[in-house]
C-alpha cells in the first residue's frame, strides 16, 4: 500500500503544472541489509537519489528516469514519440527525448517507493551490464538531436557530457 500512496503523492505534483512531464520518487530498498553486495548497492544508489537526482531536479529540471517510482504525463510521452524499445535503457531514452522536447521533471526525495536490489553477484552483473551498455546505445542514437536541441540550458556539448 505504501508504494501506491507514494505514487499518488507524485501524481498530485503534476496538477496545474502543464510543462511538467515526470515526477520521480526516491527508491528505498527492502533488502538493503541482506548481504554485503546489497549494502554496497544501497550506498551507491542512495547517493544517486539523495544527491544527483535532487540537484539535477532543482537546477536543470532534468534527470534520468529510473524506470519505476515515477508518474508521467501522457501528453509528454506522446510528444516525444512514446516508449521505445530501441535500447536496453528505455527509461533513460524517454527521459532524454522528453527533455529535448522542453518538458520539465521534478524529483521528490521525501517520497519513497520500495524496490529490491539484486542479491547475487550474477544478477548484479547482468543489471550493471544493461545499465552501462544501454547509455552508449542511446548516446549513439541521440547525439545529433542533442546537438540540435534549442531547449537545453547548457550548451549542447556540455549537455552531452552532463547527461552521460
Amino acid at each position: 500500500m505504501r508504494n501506491y500512496m507514494s505514487l499518488f503523492f507524485a501524481f498530485l505534483n503534476l496538477k496545474g503544472k502543464d510543462d511538467l512531464a515526470l515526477v520521480q520518487a526516491r527508491w528505498a530498498f527492502v533488502n538493503k541489509d541482506e548481504n554485503l553486495l546489497t549494502r554496497l548497492q544501497n550506498i551507491n544508489l542512495s547517493f544517486q537519489f539523495e544527491v544527483e537526482q535532487q540537484v539535477n531536479g532543482v537546477f536543470i529540471n532534468f534527470f534520468g528516469f529510473n524506470g519505476t517510482a515515477g508518474v508521467w504525463r501522457i501528453k509528454a510521452l506522446e510528444d516525444c514519440g512514446g516508449w521505445l524499445e530501441r535500447t536496453t535503457v528505455e527509461d533513460m531514452d524517454i527521459a532524454v527525448r522528453a527533455h529535448l522536447y522542453g518538458w520539465k521533471f521534478i524529483y521528490l526525495n521525501d517520497v519513497k517507493c520500495l524496490c529490491e536490489l539484486p542479491e547475487s553477484y550474477e544478477a548484479y552483473k547482468k543489471q550493471q551490464h544493461r545499465w552501462h551498455s544501454g547509455p552508449m546505445q542511446l548516446f549513439r542514437l541521440c547525439f545529433v538531436d542533442i546537438l540540435r536541441a534549442k531547449v537545453l540550458k547548457l550548451s549542447p556539448p556540455l549537455a552531452i557530457i552532463y547527461i552521460w
